[in-house]
Order: C-alpha cells, then structure tokens, then sequence
C-alpha cells in the first residue's frame, strides 16, 4: 500500500516542494539592485541597499565592502571607495584558506551558511580600482600628488606579488576530500559522476594581461621605466600566448602592449637587440611613432556583469540500470529554461566547450531538446553494492533535489565606442579584457566541484535523517519518513548566487598621442539598437601620460555617465 502511495504521489511531491522553492528563486538580489540604481544615478538609494542588506560582521561583509567600494569609485568619491576596497582585501586574505569547520558547514547546511571569500580574479580587481582611485585623488590633490601616486604603485606591487603567484600555482584552489566518514564515502561513489570534463581544462584563471598593462601605464607614469618595461612584457606576452583568445579580445590588445613596451625600452636606451627582434616581429606597428609627446589613454569599463542564478537538478538511482541519473528540472521564463539547459549541455557537451561558451556569451542558444538531457553514470555491480552498503541507493528512493548555480546568458549590446578629440574622430577602442567571459569560464571550471558537493549534501541529509528513522523502531514508517525527508530536502536545498556584481562586463581601451594644453573629448558609444551614448570631458594636457576613465551604463537614462580624469607624469 505504501509503495503505491509511493508511486502515485512521487511527482506530486516533487511539483509541490519545487513550487514551494523555485517561486523564490528568479528575485533579484539587492547588489543587482543596488547596481540597477547606481546606472540611473541613484547612489544613496543604492548603498542602502547594499548595507541594508549585508551587514558589516556578517557573512556577506566582503559583498558588503566589494559593493560600496565600487559605488563610492562611481560617485568619485576615491577615498571612501578605498576605505573599503581596503577591507574587502583584508577580507579575501583572512578567507584564502578556509576554515575546516566552513567545510564542514558547507557540506551540512550549504553554501549561503558559510562567508562568502570571493573569485581568484577578485583581488586583481581590487589592486586596478585602488590604483585609479589614488591616482584621481593625485590629480585633486596637488599637494599631496606624489604621496597618492607612491600609494598607486603600491597596489601594482601588490599586484604584481598577486600575479606572479597564481601563474606559479597548479590547481591549489580544488581541495580534495580526505578521512572515511559518511560524507567521504559519499563523495567517493559520486566523484565519477562529476569528474572535470576534460573540455574545461584549457578555461583556467591564469594570469591577468590587462591588470599587468594598466600597470605598466602607472610605472611610466612614474617614469620608474624598467618596472613599466617588465609589466608591459608581462602584458604582451599574456596577450598573445592565451589571454586574448581566451577572452574574445582580437589581436590589438596584443600590437599595443608590444608598441608601449618598444616604446618605453627607446626611452630607457640599451635595449637595441631587444627591438630589433621585436621590429622584426611586429613590423610597423610597434615602430617609431612619428608624433612623439604626450600621450592619452582611455579606459572604458562598459555595462554590467551577468547574474547568478539558481539551477535545479533531480539525483535518482536507476536499479535496472545499476546507475545514477541526473536530469536537469527546468524552471522560469521561457529564456532561463533554455539557459539552464543550455549549461547542463556545456557541463556535459560531446562537441566543443569553446564554441558553446561563444554563442553563450552572445545570447545565441539556438535550439536545445528541452526536458532530453540527462547525465547517467552506470555504476557496474562493484560500486552499486558500495552505494547500497553505504545506504545511498535507498537514500535516493525519492530522488533528491540539487540545487547549483548558472550564468544568465548575456548580449553584446556595443557595436563600437568612439574616441573624438575637438570635434574629430580619432580612434575607435578596442576589448582588453570581458569581465562576463572571465566569470563565465570561473563558473563553469567549478561547476563540477559545485554540483559534487551540492549532491553530496543532499545525499548525506537524506541518508542521515533514514538512519536515524531506522534507529526509532519506526521501520513500518519508513517509506514515508523517506518521502518526507525528500520534501524536506528539496526545500532546503539552496545554491550560493552570491558574486560581486557591479563589476563592468567588459573593458575597452585606446591610446592616442595628444597635444599640450586644453582638450575637449567625447567617447561616443554606438549599441547595436542604434544607440548613441556620449560621455565628454575636457582635459588639462601637462604631463607625459594622461589616463582618463569612464563607466558606461548601457541602460542609463542619463546620456553621461560618471567620468574620472586621471593625470599622470
């Protein structure tokens, strides 16, 4: 009778509790919103969401500091963006190693009970938006100029120590589990299920070419010129040996950072051989320039990154089959059904990763077979008995809910921006480095080690809560203390959508020679809709170097979004 009852309400269960959840799971968190806000120009309205909703002892605090801290860059107010930029790397160092207890916490209760300790790709971040905050500061600041400018290089120290330690690293960031307690156990029997597709290996975090040229700019600057000589290197050969492609940025991002460095090595001297190889290399590109002088480069940090969003999976045990299925349970618009199922395909493709990530990062799903995929593991007779003696196999009598995160799907809504000086187009920018790309590829390369953990969690519950049924004598309930627990489990289950989320989606950037003396600019950005957005400024020209950098919010309803002038020596 039981077992009946069993059949004919397994999908009603299932309906009812992913009702129950996933109604909650497509809000907007409040640094999206906070985001959304600051593009319109409400600031205030925006930071109090932000502190409303991470508190400073919580364990949302780096959000809370990584957010404000673009927020107070946005309204030029450096020195407070600073004060918590410089918290939010206090932070990200305190969590580098993870507490064991936070593991453990992790894999009982999940992801949103632990802190939140950011990306790999966080702190270089952190280091670039330091070190244009004090060079404005500088140029506000006559008097205390070369005190803001020593700052600035300080944070390209750091960043340089950052950089040259993670191109050392070998995949420390994947722990590996250890001991034979039940969780152990568990993560055993599922680690063939959700081992790395080897289509993923070639989409690593491994160096940042555009954090080491927009060090190399800040050295120059400083005429320290044999250090902005390494960083351009460093730059250039990133570019061109990965970075670029990686990225979707063309070829040049490459051309420039070689120019900038033939150019910084003519200014050092002794350096003959060197530029005769690289002359020979990249020919005319890197020559000479015949205008010599000043120079200005323009930094445009463009709309807004993609969201995380929660994605939900079925665990079920085939017993004819001897294997573990895992079938994607698609939920919300029309357009996130095809995204998660379009993800569940890139976690999983049999063709190429790089080509899908592409058209992902267009917005070009095409067609997918919604509701086909499924992922199966046959565990043979070995590993199916060492399921069943663990206690998985009657676990999973209901299935088990898993809940991950996705990337929503996002469009490339800029044509081209435009550099004009006095009224005359000058140069168009090129991409130095996709914000959203990089996160995309970080999502993904976890993926796997998310989905692990998620079904291990929820597995461990399951089986936790029937021993514990077994253990009051209550056998004769059992079936329906399972289908109970798999309720229960379904509704608790949660995946961890946190992510700092005003960063840029994308960066471009140019460099053109300048005159001395009062310039007036205008960056003009042309969407595919036929848009124009133009931000204009008008610059003093004394020095050697002059930086200027703008956001660009492609939704503002304000054609001028907030700009920074950055003066340099």
């Amino acid at each position: 009778m039981l077992s009946l009852f069993n059949t004919l309400h397994y999908r009603a269960w299932l309906t009812v509790a992913l009702i129950v959840v996933l109604t909650g799971c497509n809000t907007t968190p409040a640094n999206k919103n906070a985001i959304l806000l600051a593009q319109q120009g409400q600031f205030e309205q925006a930071k109090t969401a932000i502190e409303t909703s991470y508190p400073a002892a919580g364990k949302n605090r780096l959000l809370r500091h990584l957010e404000l801290g673009t927020l107070y860059h946005l309204e030029q107010r450096y020195q407070l963006s600073n004060d918590n930029l410089d918290k939010a790397k206090a932070i990200i160092e305190e969590q580098y190693t993870i507490s064991v207890s936070e593991q453990a916490l992790a894999l009982l209760s999940g992801p949103t009970y632990t802190t939140f300790s950011g990306k790999e790709f966080h702190r270089p971040l952190i280091n670039v938006f330091k070190a244009l905050n004090y060079n404005a500061l500088a140029n506000q600041s006559p008097a205390k100029r070369q005190y803001y400018l020593d700052a600035a290089l300080v944070e390209m120290r750091q960043l340089d120590t950052y950089l040259s330690t993670l191109t050392d690293e070998t995949g420390g960031y994947d722990g590996k589990p250890s001991g034979d307690g039940l969780t152990d156990r568990v993560m055993r029997i599922l680690q063939p299920l959700l081992a790395p597709n080897d289509l993923l290996k070639n989409i690593d975090y491994k160096d940042d070419a555009f954090a080491h040229y927009i060090s190399g700019i800040l050295y120059e600057s400083s005429n320290e010129l044999d250090a902005a000589r390494i960083q351009y290197q460093r730059a250039a050969e990133a570019f061109e040996q990965g970075f670029a492609d990686q990225y979707d940025l063309g070829t040049n991002a490459t051309k420039q950072a070689y120019a900038d460095l033939a150019r910084v090595m003519r200014k050092a001297g002794g350096y003959r051989n060197e530029l005769s190889e690289l002359e020979e290399k990249w020919g005319d590109s890197i020559s000479e320039p015949k205008q010599t002088g000043p120079r200005l480069t323009v930094v445009q940090n463009a709309g807004i990154g993609p969201q995380r969003k929660e994605f939900n999976l079925l665990l079920r045990a085939d017993h004819d089959a001897k294997a573990l299925v895992v079938t994607p349970i698609l939920w919300g618009t029309s357009a996130e059904r095809k995204a998660q199922m379009w993800w569940f395909q890139m976690l999983y493709a049999d063709t190429s990763l790089f080509d899908m990530m592409q058209n992902y990062a267009t917005g070009d799903l095409g067609d997918v077979a919604m509701g086909a995929l499924t992922k199966r593991l046959p565990l043979g007779d070995t590993l199916w008995q060492s399921a069943k003696t663990a206690g998985l196999i009657d676990a999973l009598e209901h299935g088990s809910r898993i809940a991950v995160t996705y990337l929503e799907p996002f469009e490339q809504k800029i044509d081209k921006s435009e550099l004009w000086i006095e009224g005359k187009k000058v140069a168009e920018l090129d991409n130095y480095h996709s914000v959203s790309l990089l996160t995309l590829q970080s999502a993904l390369k976890n993926a796997n080690r998310e989905m692990q953990i998620a079904l291990t969690r929820e597995v461990v519950k399951a089986m936790t809560a029937h021993k514990a049924i077994q253990s009051t004598g209550l056998q004769a309930f059992d079936g329906f203390a399972k289908l109970a627990t798999s309720v229960v489990n379904a509704v608790t289950a949660g995946a961890d959508l946190r992510q700092w989320q005003s960063l840029p989606a994308q960066i471009k950037l140019t460099q053109v020679p300048i005159t001395l003396g009062t310039v007036n600019i205008t960056l003009k950005t042309k969407l595919r809709s036929g848009k124009v957005i133009e931000q204009s400024d008008t610059l003093e020209i004394n020095e050697n170097m002059t930086l200027w950098h703008t956001r660009t919010f492609i939704e503002s309803a304000q054609s001028t979004a907030p700009t920074t002038l950055l003066t340099m020596e």
